[in-house]
């Protein structure tokens, strides 16, 4: 009896070891210029810049209260994400009152980076 319930409780212990818990994904607008958050959301518009600027702004949905959320890329990265798109996007979210919207900026980059900070698709 007491090989068994050591037995059931290293099985127990093994299962709950091979199984982790996903990773949690913040949906919060913190706007503090420290908190790095990640976002996931719908591609709502892009907006590439006129040339010779290099950037394009993504629009996205975000949770409440940024329900409109941009990001700034590269008009090469954004040009391989579509209108409608699910997007996951990991930075630090700032209010940009001038525009009414929020804004989710790079950790280190002047630009968010396809693959690095963002995925869609």
């Amino acid at each position: 009896m007491r090989v068994a319930s050591c037995l059931a409780l290293f099985l127990l212990a093994l299962i709950a070891v091979s199984f982790p818990p996903e990773p949690g994904h913040a949906q919060s607008c913190a706007d503090d210029y420290i908190s790095v958050e990640t976002i996931t959301g719908k591609i709502v518009e892009i907006d590439p810049a006129p040339d010779p600027f290099p950037t394009a702004d993504i629009y996205m949905t975000g949770p409440n209260p940024c329900t409109r959320m941009w990001l700034q890329a590269l008009k090469a990265d954004a040009a391989r994400c579509h209108v409608g798109d699910q997007i996951e996007a990991k930075g630090i979210v700032t209010m940009d009152p001038e525009n009414a919207t929020w804004e989710l900026n790079p950790e280190r980059n002047d630009y968010m980076m396809l693959g690095k900070d963002f995925t869609c698709g």
